[in-house]
């Protein structure tokens, strides 16, 4: 899905570390004039120890799960750590016995001791993260088993003994008999409903379907009309509705118009969408939801849940939306009476292979890098044209080398990219990112804001702080210029690459 929750500062750790280990100490090893070793043992480790800080920064601005970027952190840490223990030992040894002199070498041998450590720990990471995330899957599946026992022991076997008690009944007193042959029906719908419940829980979804969730809700909402002698107000605001699901998102809006009514006398229903999702909101204005059932809504996992005052209702929402690969926003309703659960489900162009693991929200983070990278050549052409400044973007890691500054300004320009693909994963801005004019809007916008912070104040004072003269703030038409091309040149591929390649993938409608 396009929508970023919430940033994962664990990611941050990994990029901060890459960046750290590549400042400190891959810059210090650049500062020679020998080509063999600044190719092999400057400029390797520089571009290593940046691409590590742009995966920790994708990892922070994207959808993955929390436990999966602690993990990977956890372990990135664990293998800088173990290598500066090892290093050290190594040091304190050999200062001991007379025969270390720390000279040029050394901050090339820190470099790449550190940088092996970091890669290392990332790699195991992910593999660790991955095996986690396969045992999750497993106790989910583990816990819907539970689930359809818990629903045939209780609901089941509660319906059949009431059958067996009413059967006798009707043997003992052969008189009237209507209230036991109604009890009798009752119990026997009960027992279709859960076995109907049961298959819901069981079935393998068919995601290849486009389902009109407008046709649906609208449906949903006439018949609960009907059966509740009630109204239900209805806010349509989005003209295509369709989405990746099967026919049981039926049972996810019953579910929510049910409980809205049972709770609530004002009931209200509103449909949005964004060019990625469509949403679907039902407000009532009741007690409020309780807390078990909000986490339950909201959780991340499928959880092994037992409380029977809670009933089934709100796990088979939470179960089939998570299936369709959607998510579940609940919140007090706007008069602070009530509550309003939300539904966000992929548009029928937008879901992913599986929705049973966490990965990159593809393809938003690839396509940031993509349009940023470009961006930032076509930026870097102009500057190295107009103003010869890329050496100075070299400066900053205390190399004024064009190559150096090439590589560097390229890893700003995936950075920003990245930052600007979570600015357009906000509800409020993603719907804008419509056509190849708005987005390349947005990256001009994003483009200048750029150029008024980070190249106008943040650089120069950067500069500043190593001892290089700059001009504070640092306002140049060229720099306005060549902000405003990257920008464009980044909105643009932000858009086009994501039609391309689910046009590729045979995603397109």
């Amino acid at each position: 899905m396009a929508s970023i929750k919430r940033v994962q500062y664990s990611g941050l750790v990994v990029a901060f570390f890459g960046f750290g280990i590549t400042r400190l100490f891959v810059a210090e090893a650049l500062q020679t004039d020998a080509a063999l070793p600044f190719l092999i043992a400057g400029l390797l480790p520089l571009v290593v120890g940046l691409g590590l800080s742009v995966y920790g920064v994708a990892l922070a601005i994207g959808p993955f799960d929390s436990e999966y970027v602690r993990t990977i952190a956890r372990w990135h840490v664990l293998g800088v750590g173990s290598m500066v223990i090892v290093f050290a030992i190594t040091a304190l040894d050999q200062i001991i016995r007379g025969n270390m002199a720390f000279g040029r070498e050394a901050p090339l041998l820190v470099a790449n001791v550190l940088l092996g450590g970091a890669v290392g720990g990332t790699l195991t990471g992910i593999r660790t993260g991955r095996l986690d995330r396969q045992r999750r899957a497993i106790q989910r599946s583990a816990n819907r088993a539970l689930l359809v026992n818990r629903l045939l022991r209780h609901e089941v076997l509660n319906a059949v003994t009431i059958v067996d008690g009413h059967t006798d009944l009707l043997k003992e007193t052969g008189g009237e008999q209507i209230e036991s042959v109604t009890a009798i029906r009752a119990a026997v719908q009960r027992i279709r409903s859960t076995i109907d419940d049961v298959g819901t829980i069981t079935k393998n979804g068919d995601w290849s379907k486009r389902i009109d969730i407008e046709s649906v809700t609208l449906e949903e909402i006439r018949r609960i009309e009907t059966e509740h002698d009630t109204e239900i107000g209805v806010s349509i605001r989005t003209a295509d509705s369709d989405i990746a699901a099967d026919e049981r998102v039926a049972i996810v809006v019953q579910e929510l118009l049910e409980n809205a009514v049972g709770h609530g006398t004002d009931v209200a229903v509103e449909l949005d969408g964004t060019p990625h999702t469509v949403e679907l909101s039902v407000i009532d204005d009741g007690p409020g939801l309780p807390e078990p059932q909000r986490a339950l809504l909201e959780a991340d996992e499928f959880p092994e849940f037992d409380d029977p005052t809670a009933g089934f209702g709100h796990q088979i929402v939470r179960l089939l939306v998570r299936r369709f690969g959607g998510e579940i926003r609940v919140a007090d309703a706007e008069n602070e009476a009530g509550t309003k659960i939300t539904v966000v489900f992929p548009r029928s162009d937008e879901q992913e292979v599986t929705t049973e693991t966490v990965s990159l929200s593809f393809p938003n983070l690839q396509q940031a890098i993509v349009g940023g990278v470009l961006g930032g050549i076509g930026m870097g052409i102009f500057f190295q044209l107009s103003t010869g400044l890329l050496p100075v973007i070299g400066s900053l890691y205390g190399i004024p080398n064009p190559i150096v500054g090439w590589i560097t300004h390229l890893f700003h320009s995936a950075v920003f990219g990245l930052l600007f693909a979570a600015i357009c994963a906000e509800p409020r801005i993603d719907r804008y990112v419509s056509g190849p004019a708005s987005a390349g809007g947005l990256g001009l916008a994003w483009g200048i804001v750029l150029w008024a912070i980070a190249a106008g104040v943040l650089m120069p004072a950067w500069l500043s702080l190593l001892g290089a003269s700059a001009q504070l703030p640092n306002l140049s038409l060229a720099g306005l210029v060549g902000h405003a091309l990257w920008g464009v040149i980044l909105g643009i591929t932000y858009w086009h690459v994501d039609l391309d390649v689910r046009d590729r993938l045979g995603l397109q409608s």
